[in-house]
């Protein structure tokens, strides 16, 4: 049975792993609440148990005797107290005090907690004459207080790249030190050394100098040097809040703040010394190391995951990974280290680095881990590797499941481009202040259109009821008057009898209608002149020349309307390309910047073209700045996500360049290839289209043929309505990531994401240039930014620019690569 075949069993190694990486990460803690005590000043101690134990709780373990170091237990038993995370932590409380200056070492606590034995780190401390202190005045409550503060390191001669305990100590009069509310958090300049934030710490000591009592307080911290020679931290300073009662009339309670100063702390810094083994990366200090895994048996093919534990005293922060002592044989993966939170201002302390290698070939055992280091306080490099752990590999269940004769697919061709798209020539520069056909005239015709149909269909229902036989009233009228026509006029009876029938008679197929009409023909029109049977010919003369007025007419009308937008619109094409022409011409002569410039000056930045602000992109790459170039690439997809052109260029630098970005399937960037426009052009369409051929129906009598036709629309139109609500619903948009007002990218070549704004802070990720990232927040010089990935950082703030830039943008300031024989 294998851990991978039965759940069981992988439950099981989970909870073992994850219960041994979280001992390795829980210890028993020690903290001293200062490191650097005045002669005679009372500090706390507390030991911090690593879990709840189970009842009874230990006695108060006695802490060794130290040389000339009075250690006191305040508290006969353990004290509860809550922690983030709705948990009550146990610790120890004991009071240290020393009047012997010079170092001095707690030594190691040894407890056994639930049945497991834990320690705590031996904690080195330092007692200094309180002559030695500088004292300042500050005024409070309108009174001069003095007092003390400044920085305070435990080792002179730190070497490059070891992590030193550090902190800003404080004496104030303990009566002001009562009425201070909040003590803040001190700004701090650092030369030439790395340093977590400092933070005042939960203890406070007490010392009796200059004949009153005064309470001190420490914010501890770790500092790392960054280059040899000499360094320094400060000066700094920091903000008290203190509030006050008095009685004015009644009582009031008054807030004010006061600044301490704390002065530049020098110090020199050692390189290490030569001799390094070949495995030794940055890792400073004392630790320990061990390689955990759930995976000893696994299928051909499959990676494995381990868990490397490292444990110590050192720079656990910014410490590599350790190697695999062997790895012929292994593909490696990049290894990620979790992050410690508040603890990292600690120098003792575990963490753990998560590695997932995959076995090449058939192996017996995950080979051992090495991690070389420098111990400071040996003085020496050492080396400690962990166990080899038996590894079973089995046989690949792809590969027993592949049928004999499946024939292998073909990998997808892939892009490979080596260069950008060549520059467009557009025909307008600028987007025109008013579209030619405003966004609102499809759906007026459709409205128009579905408001005829209904129309109709009332007319159809309503016209029977309001109808009231007009003609027949007509008739009987007609019939009146040709009863009145005088006897003595057979002709005039004659003619008007044939109008009666031809007017109301004419479409009867009866012999004797038609025997009255030939007779009126041979006495009434035979025996006229010839001008008299003209009557009926004039009519028609008359129709034909209103007919022929009113055609020329509307021709003249509508070649009045349409001529002078077509010169309109030929003028202003030629003026754009006039005006395009001198930044294309500068381009093609490779004056790069000078063509920026002339696109920029083309108009309103606000109206530029999608494609202007791609010919500005490929001339910043060919200016040597990918990150500008996808800068304008993005800001052209903003105007128009459908611009093929910026989207293919930009997956090319982000490609060569390594960019982070946001990773988007493939189906995304076909659906790109139209714009967003078409797919919300297509819901709109197969809408009004459904509701037109709805309409159709009661508009219309049965058995006409448009109803076929409405009856075939409504099968296409609802599969445009769903074509186009997919592809815009699933259509790439980078705003998913953040509000495309927050964007940013990276323009500047190899900028590196810093863990605090500061140059000198750990490092977190590279930044490559065109790399898509949200502003968070911003704090001077610096940026806070966010990628896709979730990794967060800060950046220098010049390092960047918006998308969607809050001025109109200046040309921007590229350095043009030196030329060599690889230019073009």
């Amino acid at each position: 049975m294998t851990a991978r075949n039965h759940p069981l069993a992988t439950l099981a190694a989970l909870a073992l792993c994850l219960g041994s990486a979280s001992q390795a990460s829980a210890q028993l803690a020690a903290q001293l609440s200062s490191r650097h005590l005045a002669r005679g000043e009372q500090a706390g101690l507390e030991i911090t148990l690593p879990a709840r134990p189970q009842n009874p709780l230990p006695n108060v373990p006695a802490i060794p005797d130290v040389p000339d170091v009075a250690i006191r237990a305040t508290m006969t038993s353990a004290i509860p107290r809550p922690v983030s995370g709705r948990r009550i932590e146990y610790f120890y409380q004991y009071s240290v005090d020393s009047y012997a200056v010079g170092h001095h070492t707690i030594p190691a606590v040894e407890l056994v907690i639930n049945g497991l034995k834990s320690r705590t780190e031996p904690i080195e401390f330092t007692v200094f004459n309180p002559d030695e202190l500088q004292w300042r005045e500050i005024t409070v409550a309108g009174r001069s207080v003095r007092y003390a503060a400044s920085f305070h390191i435990l080792k002179d001669h730190p070497y490059l790249g070891e992590a030193i305990p550090t902190e800003i100590k404080i004496f104030i009069p303990r009566d002001v030190a009562a009425t201070v509310e909040d003590w803040g958090i001190p700004e701090f300049e650092r030369d030439g050394v790395a340093c977590w934030r400092l933070e005042p710490s939960p203890m406070k000591g007490q010392i009796n100098v200059l004949g009153r009592p005064y309470t001190t307080l420490a914010y501890p911290s770790t500092l790392t040097p960054t280059r040899s020679g000499k360094v320094g931290i400060g000066p700094a300073k920091l903000r008290l809040t203190s509030t006050q009662v008095i009685v004015d009339g009644y009582l009031q309670r008054v807030t004010e703040e006061s600044f301490l100063t704390i002065p530049k702390l020098e110090f020199d810094t050692t390189p290490l010394p030569p001799g390094a083994p070949a495995g030794f990366d940055n890792a400073i200090g004392s630790f320990t190391l061990r390689a955990i895994t759930s995976e000893t048996e696994v299928h051909e093919g499959d990676p494995i995951s381990v868990d490397i534990v490292v444990t110590g005293s050192g720079n656990l922060d910014t410490m590599h990974a350790p190697r695999l002592k062997e790895a012929k044989g292994w593909k490696i993966y990049e290894a990620t280290a979790t992050q410690r939170g508040d603890e990292r201002r600690r120098l003792s302390g575990s963490v753990i680095f998560q590695q997932l290698i995959k076995p090449l070939e058939l192996k017996s055992a995950i080979p051992a881990f090495s991690l070389s280091f420098f111990d400071p306080t040996l003085n020496q490099y050492r080396s400690v590797t962990t166990d080899p752990i038996p590894l079973k590999i089995l046989p690949s269940l792809v590969a027993a499941a592949a049928s004999p004769v499946a024939p292998q697919a073909l990998p997808i061709p892939v892009e490979r481009m080596t260069d950008i798209l060549a520059v467009m020539r557009p025909a307008q520069s600028l987007i025109p202040a008013s579209p030619a056909l405003p966004p609102w005239l499809g759906h007026a015709i459709g409205g128009l259109l579905a408001l005829g149909l209904i129309a109709k269909a009332l007319w159809m229902r309503l016209a029977p009821r309001l109808r009231q036989h007009p003609l027949k009233s007509a008739e009987r009228r007609a019939l009146q008057d040709l009863s009145r026509t005088p006897a003595d006029n057979d002709t005039l009876f004659l003619k008007q009898a044939g109008a009666f029938i031809e007017r109301w008679l004419g479409g009867t197929p009866d012999p004797g209608l038609h025997a009255i009409l030939a007779e009126r023909d041979a006495q009434c029109f035979l025996a006229e002149k010839p001008g008299a049977r003209l009557g009926k010919r004039r009519s028609e003369i008359l129709k034909l020349l209103r007919k022929a007025i009113t055609a020329a007419v509307l021709f003249a009308a509508i070649s009045l309307s349409d001529a002078p937008p077509a010169a309109r619109a030929a003028d202003a094409a030629t003026s754009r390309e006039a005006a395009a022409n001198p930044a294309l011409a500068a381009y093609d002569s490779a004056n790069y910047a000078d063509a920026i410039k002339l696109w920029l000056a083309a108009g309103d930045f606000a109206r530029l073209s999608p494609a202007l602000l791609y010919n500005i992109g490929n001339a910043c790459y060919r200016l040597g700045s990918p990150g500008y170039a996808a800068l304008y690439y993005r800001r052209a997809l903003a105007r128009d996500p459908g611009h093929e052109e910026s989207r293919q260029n930009l997956r090319f630098i982000e490609r060569k360049c390594g960019a982070l970005t946001v990773q988007r399937p493939d189906y995304q960037y076909a659906l790109a290839r139209l714009p967003l426009s078409a797919w919300r052009n297509a819901v709109w369409t197969g809408s009004w289209i459904c509701a037109l051929a709805l309409l159709v129906f009661p508009a219309t009598r049965n058995g006409a043929p448009i109803r076929i036709a409405a009856i075939c629309t409504l099968v296409v139109a609802p599969l445009l309505v769903a074509l186009g609500v997919l592809g815009c619903h699933f259509y790439p948009d980078d705003s998913e990531f953040v509000p495309v007002a927050v964007q940013a990218v990276v323009i500047a070549d190899k900028v590196v994401v810093h863990s605090d704004a500061a140059r000198t802070s750990p490092e977190v990720i590279d930044a490559p240039p065109g790399s898509l990232c949200e502003i968070v927040r911003l704090s001077g010089d610096w940026a806070y930014i966010a990628f896709a990935s979730k990794t967060r950082g800060w950046i220098p703030a010049a390092a960047l620019e918006k998308v969607i830039p809050d001025t109109p943008p200046a040309p921007p300031k590229i350095r043009k690569p030196p030329a060599n024989e690889r230019s073009a």
